[in-house]
């Protein structure tokens, strides 16, 4: 976006810091490496007695460096950092800016629905998580346990980056009820750390607060000013923020000089303690406007101290003006955000883009060295907000109203957009509108603000049936920080208007200035309390969110795998065994409030039976319509120009894309879950990214789009629906919901009903559909006595199945096989354990076989089970499929992808042990006590949604669900036609040696999946 000024030469339309000499082109690190150099051993950090020597922190980091550089972190990448405040967060950001990257903090206390969309958004794929914290951040290629580690020596060298490149990501709030990640450069940081000569910086002889989680803004200025410096950073506790007493104590017993505080706080402690800061020689306040009559309280008590009132929005490194309050009249009623930091520029422009006179509101445009680079992912709202004028100066529009003051001082009059800032956090009134409105129980939503908190007025959805405001507050906190959770939630049946045909804002607080919510009933006194209690606490345990009553656990944050978690955090605290798991896990799906699930937890400790789950699988799986008569040019699988992939952004559907953009010349076109074509496209390149593919050259035939298998229509519109079935000659149907501990009813629409609309898709051409299925359908054979299933045996004993997912696609399957005998060319894909990748052995680590090995890692026991480890590469896989699809006439045949050559778990076990731990072989009724006590103990393990495997009955036999894999129990796999198919291409797949099982477990080591074990004797 390009503007011109409409009329230039009113008045100096730009504000320019001075222009300082400082080292703009230098990396943060760099800088930071020479203080280390001159000032090894001066304290860096203190946190209460611990104090981290700038020497410590240079080798730490370096050493962390290292190791993510030797994990496959490359220069550019974006890198979690899980934890919260710490000496340990700057060592960790420290190294990920060692290893060429940026870092993203991600607070631990920050609802998980909330962490993974940042971390998705940003596109993290590798993180650093800190002693002590638990990484709650999913589809992580790489984890880091930051451990002392050796110093890599000084042949270890950073890899060269550029003062342009981005420093960090941090988030800011958006309109769509989704944070904005924002990517910060190395020189912006720099300008504000380093460059003006004005603003007091930090030396040798000072300790600056660090008071702030590296989440926030406040903590740029805080550690980076202090470390390049050459302070110390005094490391305060939250709670220390909150109370100015403690707040003064620290800073006196810490003997701090320099606090960079956010307005509320520095509001906080000038109420009641304005003489806290006479110890200090700079003080700052930022984030909101500054009260006049406190700041000169301030003054007053600190006649030492300088004061300065600090302005900027992330997309500026946190600071783009500075006031400092010194002789503010007595009838001042504001107080001035001042004139550009050096090495920046401000603009205020009128809405037609013209400057704004002296006096004039208008809206600010700040720039200069401290410009983010833009919102990563969205070049749509990057263009937005960062315009570029005639003069070739780019610049961020702030949405701040400001005018210029006689004295030339910028004063800020409010936020355009309405953005707040409340309790230290900025809160955008639209974000928490559109939150609101996400309900489904809302109509329409207005938020204002009363007695320095939210408050919001609603209409219902549905007339007469209002909202439950407990309920809607615990949906607002699933995604927005406290201070956007609306106090008080008033209904109206419909809200008054203004001549215009706005919504009168004023007369809403008008029309309910008495009136209040009332607060919803309590507990009921007794037992049935105490449950709902403890029910309440694992809910909140796994969330990051206080249930209270009516709350939707799943939209509150909550989806398969944190089910799993409040289950065995239920089961932990009362002591229920752990067969009631799936039978909780259906409750908590069915009746998912903490009600509703508090009286499923009742009646299992009760001992009453569970309700029936029984499903008419053979009336599941009619087709339920005749496929039209075919019609249209004959598709052309054998050398196609549009190939509809489903599954993309999974493990398999990531590698199928790369084989079928490098085998053919089509178009794929992918339909992914996702907000807009943008997301879409994200996901799916950050997918391809997370497993080491690319795209690259081949951008223009990759094209993805919002859809869903769970609708009939696949969420797409008529249109696109029609131009899909006029052009397509193959479809690869690899997208399914793959959970193994939901039933049937829950996996249903999208494995099921998917594949019925695919069917409808396919039909008037005939279009070929390739369907991943799982060797799990297969199970119920093994249950009856069948010993040995070729790939053309006919599916049944559906009853003998017990996984709901293993039903979906035994239903799946049988559906495609009727579509078959109408006349759809079909061809179904059976893979046994899909495994890393020959060449990298990259791997999908969020699977029951991954984490059955890291919690044969963790506790050191193995089961005495005859588990095959029949492997099937993930490249073999995709090769295999895209070979056959594209290859042969597809003759609605079923191909049994095994490998000819599998191990058992003991071989695995044994190479194990061979890397160095000492693993006990136990009975497999004594292991599962172990895994049931390693679950209890930590709910959140990544054995805790599989645990349903090792103790749930499979169907028809005396065992578990995993014990009717075990030789002897499954039956063999025939392989005739994969073998035919596959006759003379050169794929084959490799047998389960030692050098793959060796190659896979040094991937899960390398991507931090499992620790590698210390005393490790080393793989022969």
């Amino acid at each position: 976006m390009t503007l011109t000024p409409a009329r230039p030469g009113r008045y100096a339309a730009v504000f320019a810091g001075p222009v300082t000499d400082y080292p703009r082109e230098a990396a943060l690190h760099e800088l930071f490496a020479a203080v280390a150099a001159r000032r090894p051993y001066a304290p860096a950090i203190r946190a209460g007695r611990r104090e981290l020597s700038y020497g410590e922190l240079d080798a730490r980091s370096r050493a962390l460096a290292a190791r993510l550089r030797e994990a496959g972190v490359r220069p550019g990448d974006a890198v979690g950092v899980c934890g919260g405040r710490s000496p340990e967060a700057i060592v960790a950001v420290l190294g990920v800016l060692r290893a060429g990257a940026a870092y993203v903090p991600l607070d631990e206390h920050s609802p998980p629905a909330r962490l993974n969309a940042m971390a998705e958004d940003s596109g993290v794929r590798a993180a650093v998580v800190l002693p002590g914290a638990r990484c709650r951040v999913r589809r992580l290629g790489v984890r880091v346990a930051l451990t002392d580690g050796p110093d890599p020596g000084p042949g270890f060298e950073s890899p060269a980056v550029g003062a342009g490149a981005c420093a960090y990501v941090t988030f800011t709030s958006g309109s769509t009820g989704r944070p904005k990640p924002v990517a910060v450069p190395h020189r912006g940081v720099v300008r504000l750390a380093l460059s003006d000569p004005d603003l007091p910086r930090p030396g040798a002889a000072d300790r600056v607060l660090h008071g702030y989680a590296p989440s926030s803004g406040a903590s740029t200025i805080e550690i980076w000013s202090g470390l390049l410096g050459g302070s110390c950073l005094v490391i305060a506790e939250r709670e220390e923020l909150l109370s100015p007493v403690a707040l003064e104590r620290r800073l006196r017993e810490d003997e701090v000089t320099i606090a960079y505080l956010t307005t509320s706080v520095f509001h906080h402690v000038a109420r009641t303690r304005p003489h806290a800061f006479a110890g200090l020689r700079f003080v700052s306040a930022g984030g909101e406007a500054m009260d006049p009559a406190l700041a000169r309280e301030v003054v007053r008590a600190c006649p030492s101290t300088e004061v300065a009132n600090l302005y900027g929005p992330a997309e500026n490194t946190v600071v783009s003006t500075v006031h400092f309050v010194r002789g503010l009249p007595e009838d001042a009623r504001t107080v001035p955000i001042g004139r550009p930091l050096a090495n920046s520029t401000c603009r205020v422009l009128l809405p037609d883009g013209s400057p704004a006179g002296r006096g004039e509101e208008g809206e600010l445009y700040v720039g200069g060295d401290g410009l983010a680079l833009g919102y990563p992912g969205d070049p749509r709202l990057t263009a937005e907000r960062f315009v570029t004028f005639d003069d070739g100066e780019r610049l961020y529009r702030t949405g701040d109203r400001v005018t210029v003051n006689p004295d030339g001082v910028l004063e800020h009059l409010g936020r355009l957009d309405r953005r707040l800032k409340l309790r230290g956090r900025r809160v955008e009134p639209d974000e928490v509108e559109a939150r609101l409105r996400d309900h489904p129980s809302v109509g329409e939503a207005v938020v204002g603000v009363e007695d320095d908190g939210l408050v919001a007025y609603l209409t219902p959805a549905v007339p007469g049936r209002p909202a439950d405001p407990s309920a809607l507050r615990r949906f607002c906190a699933k995604w927005l920080p406290a201070p956007a959770v609306p106090r008080a939630i008033h209904q109206l049946a419909a809200f008054p208007l203004t001549p215009a045909g706005k919504v009168d804002r004023a007369g809403l607080a008008a029309l309910v200035r008495e009136r209040t919510t009332a607060a919803p009933p309590g507990a009921d006194p007794g037992d049935e309390a105490g449950l709902r209690a403890v029910v309440a606490s694992a809910w909140e345990a796994a969330l990051g969110v206080r249930p209270e009553a009516g709350d939707d656990f799943f939209l509150i944050g909550g989806d398969s795998l944190l089910a799993a978690e409040v289950v065995n955090r239920t089961r932990a605290v009362l002591g229920l065994d752990a067969a009631h798991g799936s039978r909780l896990i259906r409750a908590l799906l069915d009746a998912p409030t903490v009600e509703g699930f508090a009286g499923a937890v009742a009646d299992a400790l009760a001992g009453t039976p569970g309700p029936g789950t029984a499903v008419d699988f053979e009336a599941e799986a009619r087709l339920g319509f005749t496929l039209p008569h075919a019609t249209g040019p004959a598709p052309r699988p054998g050398d196609p120009a549009d190939v509809l992939l489903t599954g993309a952004t999974g493990f398999v559907g990531a590698f199928l894309l790369d084989r079928l953009l490098g085998r053919t010349s089509a178009r794929v076109h992918c339909p992914v879950r996702a907000r807009d074509t943008v997301h879409a496209r994200r996901r799916v390149l950050a997918t391809l990214d997370r497993y080491g593919l690319s795209v690259a050259g081949r951008e223009d035939r990759v094209i993805c789009f919002p859809g869903d298998l769970t609708d009939p229509e696949l969420g797409l519109g008529p249109s696109h629906l029609h131009e899909l079935g006029r052009t397509l000659d193959l479809i690869v149907h690899c997208g399914a919901r793959v959970n193994l501990v939901y039933p049937y009813p829950a996996l249903r629409d999208a494995n099921v009903e998917g594949t019925r609309a695919i069917v409808r898709l396919a039909a008037r051409r005939r279009v070929p559909v390739h369907f991943l299925s799982t060797v799990a359908v297969l199970a119920g054979f093994g249950a009856a006595g069948t010993r040995h299933v070729n790939e053309d045996v006919p599916l049944a004993h559906a009853d003998r199945l017990t996984m709901g997912y293993a039903e979906s696609k035994w239903v799946a399957e049988r559906v495609l096989r009727e579509a078959a005998r109408q006349g759809l060319p079909v061809a179904v894909y059976r893979p046994y354990e899909v495994t890393g990748d020959r060449r990298t052995g990259v791997c999908n680590t969020e699977t029951a076989i991954c984490s059955l090995f890291k919690m044969i890692a963790e506790t050191g026991f193995a089961p005495d089970i005859a588990l095959p480890m029949d492997f099937v590469p993930v490249d073999h896989v995709a090769d295999a499929i895209v070979r056959i699809a594209t290859g042969r006439t597809t003759a609605s045949e079923t191909y049994h992808l095994t490998n000819p050559r599998p191990a058992t778990l003991a071989d695995v076990v044994e190479r194990m042990r061979a890397t160095g731990f000492e693993i006990e072989t136990l009975p497999y009724a004594r292991w599962v006590g172990e895994l049931i006590r390693h679950v209890t103990a930590d709910p959140a393990s990544p054995a805790a949604p599989f645990v349903s495997l090792y103790v749930d009955r499979g169907g028809g036999t005396d065992g578990s669900v995993e014990e009717t894999y075990a030789e002897g129990m499954f039956p063999r796999l025939g392989r005739r036609n994969t073998e035919a198919a596959l006759a003379g291409s050169g794929l084959t797949c490799p047998p389960v040696d030692t050098t793959l099982i060796d190659h896979y477990l040094e991937h899960l080591f390398a991507s931090g999946f499992i620790r590698r074990p210390r005393a490790g004797r080393g793989m022969s």
